[in-house]
């Protein structure tokens, strides 16, 4: 079951903005990652609904891959629709102006829920998305978002932590292992610092 998604504004001074502007580019940001990230909306709505969404120069980027140009871009949201199977729980939104100029940047905070052999196991992954955007008037005279930058980002220990039969030995014994020899290699060359005679003046 999917979990409640809550939105948090953060108080920065590049982020309070006009109240109304704010809460319509979470909504719009919330709608286009619900797009791109459940792969139950079909290929073709994806396309229609995502397109007055994209700038001509948009780029993606994610740990594997990058790649520019709005069609590039459509193409591939669409084939990940097709091939892959998977949803996302937003945890925190947040959009941030840049005071004085018609651009900005939303950063959503989620988990990526990859449901390809969902029979045997969904596989949560903790992501970060970031879009870079600009704000252009539409037909009726409203500031939409046109995203030029999509950047898709993955904690590497989360998504060792979240495989099956690793999980146990990543948490509870590789983690405190490496801990306590990060440690004592601090002490050590602490204590040999210590030892040496001040240098000097």
């Amino acid at each position: 079951m999917k979990t409640a998604s809550t939105t948090h504004e953060a108080q920065t001074p590049a982020s309070r903005g006009d109240p109304a502007l704010i809460s319509r580019l979470e909504a719009r940001f919330r709608e286009v990652t619900q797009l791109l990230y459940d792969t139950r909306v079909p290929p073709r709505v994806l396309s229609e609904r995502l397109a007055p969404f994209l700038a001509e120069d948009i780029v993606f980027v994610d740990p594997w891959q990058t790649g520019g140009g709005r069609e590039t871009y459509r193409r591939g949201a669409e084939g990940f629709h097709r091939m892959l199977r998977f949803d996302f729980d937003i945890t925190q939104l947040n959009i941030q102006l840049e005071e004085g100029q018609e651009q900005g940047r939303a950063i959503v905070d989620g988990v990526m829920n990859l449901r390809q052999f969902s029979w045997l196991y969904t596989y949560p992954l903790r992501t970060i998305l970031v879009y870079d955007f600009t704000l252009e008037r539409s037909a009726d005279g409203e500031l939409e978002p046109r995203i030029h930058f999509h950047e898709e980002m993955w904690s590497l220990g989360d998504m060792i932590a979240a495989v099956p039969g690793v999980s146990w030995f990543y948490t509870k014994v590789f983690r405190p292992a490496f801990s306590v020899g990060f440690l004592a290699a601090s002490e050590f060359y602490r204590r040999r610092e210590a030892r040496r005679p001040a240098a000097a003046h």
